[in-house]
């Protein structure tokens, strides 16, 4: 008997049969990091809607406008569109076209998610790459109302490309529910 207590269990073939495969622990990871993202971006844009409100009361009933809010809210709203397309991804909640995948046989249904799967990784790559092409670009630029470096705004393309990649790798290990019956059959 070993001092650790997973190592019989690992010889026994039984407990091997009851343990997730290795990548399911990485899929459990990946959403639940989507899950806590999901509600930091819903407590985010909340703050954002309070914010432009009070930039609107500001303006027309004060009469003097806050001139940081604007770009406040600007460069949010690309951080929580970048960070939430993963989100989407893993859900699948984007667009696709379910009435096509439905009508085909199941072989070419999946052939046809397969490709999509594989487009959607090669445009999260090519985008993350210039997303990071673009950094560089930017790199000592200053926004005008905040003077914060835009390369702060602009690291939200490759890393919400990366995001969305990780995520879509994770769809065609493990489908959303809905998606599986295309690549189960």
């Amino acid at each position: 008997m070993s001092s650790f207590p997973h190592a019989d269990a690992a010889r026994d073939p039984a407990s091997l049969a009851s343990d997730p495969p290795r990548w399911a622990r990485g899929i459990r990871v990946i959403d639940c990091f989507n899950e806590a993202l999901l509600v930091l971006l819903a407590l985010a844009l909340g703050l954002l809607a309070l914010l432009a409100f009070a930039q609107v009361i500001a303006r027309y009933l004060i009469g003097a406008p806050l001139t940081w809010s604007e770009e406040v809210v600007r460069y949010a709203l690309i951080w929580s569109v970048f960070l939430g397309v993963g989100i989407g991804v893993r859900k699948g909640m984007l667009v696709s076209v379910e009435v096509v995948n439905a009508a085909l046989p199941a072989p070419l249904a999946r052939l046809l998610t397969w490709a999509s799967l594989a487009i959607s990784a090669a445009f999260w790559s090519i985008l993350a790459t210039y997303g990071c092409i673009i950094l560089g670009n930017v790199e000592g630029m200053r926004s005008g109302a905040l003077e914060i470096p835009m390369t702060y705004v602009y690291s939200a393309i490759p890393f919400g490309s990366a995001l969305a990649l990780i995520n879509t790798l994770a769809v065609a290990v493990s489908p959303p529910r809905g998606a599986a019956e295309v690549l189960v059959d």
